[in-house]
Parts: structure tokens; sequence; C-alpha cells
């Protein structure tokens, strides 16, 4: 689907990246802030110089003879700041980008709903807020036809409550226009909500790519937590049901019940992944009773690593997935943890909102 190696010095920084992926679905671009992840964004939509070769599907947007300018990418790129037009209304930002668009199959319509932007159309982008502007910046977007989605690190700023809605806004428009998406996000529980796939970038390199999962497994078997790793596990689960009197979903993991605050947008029977913090999970010899805690996972224990400040990081096989746990040494050595060593890991709901 996209493959690039490009090079770009910028003062002291250098982007030297060589990528290729191969599926469609969305692709997360993690790292710490200054790692490169908003140059390389840029540079394969043709928007800074860089050497080197792009190719997306069948087409060639830069090689040692041909650059192609950013007009002539198939790309669509929504910023950080949205960039609306502050001298038209949400209706007019919109009729810009259709009119210039080529003929695609992304309908006005269905960008409108799928958004719910309709109720928006003639307001002024100065009267909206965050969450609404950014929803009016992603129909833009995606009315200017793209065959490749890149979104520039787009919930931030926002509070929780609008990350929360356009996470959902943004499964559902993955889901429906069957965009490849690049996903720039330094924040690991954004792109396990969203993401299957995932780069992992350092000092202008790409350090990792692979499946989320597996990415993520492999970040947390470094011996310290630094920036960019994750400090917990991308795990998967099947919807059982909703149960809106509690305001909880019901997970189901490996043949194990979870629960986690609703998340009716999914439907029952559907897999979701979910990221579950390791400072969020503790751990029990025993079969606890009479706990608060309303997940407990039977797992066994598969390695320790020793972390600064003298905690341990604990990680916990519970059938086909990992998770981990971070606990203090002296709990560790009370409860005296071993691989190997069947234990449960105690989760609580609000943890895997």
């Amino acid at each position: 689907m996209l493959e690039a190696t490009l090079q770009q010095r910028l003062g002291d920084f250098q982007l030297d990246v060589d990528i290729n992926l191969k599926n469609a679905g969305v692709c997360a671009v993690f790292g710490p802030s200054g790692c490169g992840k908003t140059t390389l964004l840029k540079a394969l939509a043709g928007l800074i110089p860089a050497q080197g070769q792009i190719r997306f599907k069948d087409q060639c947007w830069q090689s040692a003879t041909v650059t192609r300018p950013a007009h002539e990418r198939s790309a669509g790129l929504v910023f950080q700041d949205n960039r609306l037009f502050p001298h038209l209304d949400v209706a007019g930002n919109l009729a810009f980008a259709a009119a210039r668009a080529p003929a695609g199959d992304i309908s006005y319509a269905e960008v409108i709903d799928t958004l719910s932007v309709r109720t928006l159309l003639n307001r002024s982008v100065d009267s909206l807020s965050g969450g609404e502007a950014k929803r009016v910046a992603i129909a833009r977007t995606l009315l200017s036809q793209p065959e490749l989605l890149m979104m520039d690190e787009p919930l931030n700023g926002l509070d929780q409550s609008s990350k929360r809605e356009i996470l959902g806004y943004l499964a559902r428009l993955t889901g429906r226009f069957s965009l490849p998406t690049l996903y720039v996000s330094h924040d690991i529980e954004e792109v396990a909500r969203l993401c299957d796939y995932m780069l992992v970038m350092a000092s202008g390199r790409v350090v990792d790519q692979d499946k989320i999962i597996a990415v993520t497994q492999r970040l947390n078997q470094t011996v310290n937590t630094t920036n960019s790793t994750p400090g917990g596990a991308v795990i998967e689960a099947t919807i059982r049901s909703h149960e809106p009197a509690y305001s909880l979903t019901q997970l189901d993991l490996a043949g194990h019940t979870l629960f986690a605050p609703m998340q009716d947008h999914f439907p029952a029977g559907q897999r979701m992944q979910l990221f579950l913090p390791a400072r969020d999970v503790a751990l029990a010899t025993e079969q606890p009773k009479g706990l608060s805690i309303r997940n407990s996972l039977p797992g066994i224990v598969e390695f320790i690593h020793s972390e600064a400040d003298n905690r341990v990081r604990v990680a916990i096989r519970v059938a086909d997935q990992l998770l981990f746990a971070q606990i203090t040494r002296h709990a560790s050595e009370a409860l005296s943890l071993q691989p190997g060593m069947h234990v449960f890991a105690l989760i609580k709901s609000v943890a895997l909102g």
C-alpha cells in the first residue's frame, strides 16, 4: 500500500525512515514529542522537501526523477490546529474542499452524517467548540476525496470528554469509508482504541513496526520505562453485552469476563482493543473475595523486570494475551513472585475506560 524511504535534515534533526505498509487499516505513528512524526507526515504529503522515494498503491509520488506536488498526491492531512477558514461558515469550509476535489466515492451526505456536522452547517467556525471544530476539519479533509488519510495528533488540546467523543467518530468513519489512515500520536490509549498497526519512531527513525499488540508487548519488555514505552498492554476482547443500568459493558477476554465503562457505540459480538495501564493492575496469589474490584483474571507470571523508584513490572500471561502490572519491589517480594507462578490480575473497571 505505502512504501517510503525518506531522508531529510532540519538543523540538527535528521529524518531517516524506511517504511513498508502492506495492508489497509489505521496505522499509528507513535513516539515522544520531537521524534519526527509530524515531519514524516508532511514529507509524505509533499508539504516539505525530502530526499528518497514514495509509492502509494500504484502511484509514484516521489523518486529520483519524479516529485509530485502536494495537490497531485491523493492524501488528505488533518492538522493539529484544524486550519478552518474563519471568513467562511461551516458549510462554506466544506464546499471549498468539495469544489476542488477530484471525482470520488465519498459522498457529502455520508460525511456530514457520519461526523454529525449537519446541524453545524450554518455556524461560524469561531462559534464551534474544540470537538465540533475537529469534526468539521475531518469532514473537510474527507470531502477532498483522499485515498490516504493522515491525522496529526487530532485530539491534541481537547478535554477528556471531547477526546472520547471524537475517538468514537473516528472509529466509525475509518470503518465506513475504508480509508487507509496514518494516525500520529504520543498517547498509547488513543492508538489502542483506533489503530491496527503501529510504527514506533525515535530520533527521526522507525525503530519498530508491526501489529499494535505485538509492538506494545515488545516495548514493555525493555528494562526501563521511557517516553517511548507504553506502560501497559493493548488487549483484545469481544463485547458480550451492555448493561445500561450500571453504565457498563461486559467483555469476554479468552473466556474470562471483564467489565468496562459503557462502550455502546460497539455492537455485541464485535472485537475491540483496549489499553490496560500497568499501574491499574494489582496482583493476588489467591482468588480474592469481598472486593469492589470487579475484574479478576487468572494468569501465569511470565517475567519480572526491575524498574526505577523501587518498582517492578510483572508480565502475566492470560490465555493468549499478555498483561502487565506495575507494583513495588516490596509487594513483589512479599508475594514471592516468580516466573511460572499462578496469580490473579485485579483490574478496576474504570481502568478500561
